[in-house]
């Protein structure tokens, strides 16, 4: 498709995709409030379209022909396709999150910990430790509810699984104390998997 050569009737066409649409916006300024408004013209796109200088419609009745780039492309990064970053998390919510990523530690293991540290560890430092911390104790108590289970044959293991239930309950809910005043807090007895810097 040659850009230069689309017409309105053309961008009803729902399969052209985003880098075909940022092509039509750069060759035609008269096309992009219709570009705009196309399926396929993504957040990241909009803002890119919406950077760029208005040179106007062509004349009527003259068909628009593209003479090279302009020279006021060149102060512009060039587009391209992916996901903006996230703004960091407010201290809120930081909190919020935190205490439930603890909480669901005690509940539901590791995966609570582990779905909000994929989410949120690259938009917050707490809560990415928080995470890791989390987690490392998660899989730590596996293990040990493993041995335990193991031990079980030699009836020690009736001894060491409550004491492992308890060790759960307390540590968890004092990290999600912890979390609740915005401090990350390393479970005593886990096993490093993740590194912590607390």
């Amino acid at each position: 498709m040659d850009p230069s050569h689309v017409t309105p009737e053309d961008l009803q066409d729902p399969t052209i995709n985003a880098e075909t649409l940022r092509q039509i916006a750069l060759a035609r300024p008269d096309l992009r409030s219709l570009i705009l408004q196309h399926p396929n013209c993504h957040a990241e796109l909009t803002a890119y379209i919406q950077q760029l200088p208005d040179q106007g419609p062509p004349p009527p009745g003259e068909p628009y022909r593209s003479v090279g780039p302009p020279q006021w492309e060149q102060q512009y990064q060039p587009y391209t396709p992916g996901y903006a970053s996230q703004p960091p998390v407010d201290r809120s919510d930081e909190k919020v999150w935190g205490v439930i990523m603890h909480l669901g530690n005690l509940l539901l293991s590791f995966l609570v910990p582990l779905i909000i540290w994929l989410i949120y560890r690259e938009r917050s430092q707490t809560l990415d430790q928080q995470g890791r911390a989390a987690l490392n104790w998660a899989i730590s108590f596996w293990i040990y509810s493993a041995v335990a289970g193991v031990l079980m044959f030699v009836l020690i293991g009736f001894v060491i699984w409550p004491i492992l239930i308890v060790l759960d309950v307390v540590f968890c809910i004092i990290a999600a104390v912890k979390a609740g005043n915005g401090e990350a807090w390393k479970y005593p007895m886990s096993i490093p998997f993740l590194r912590v810097r607390i």
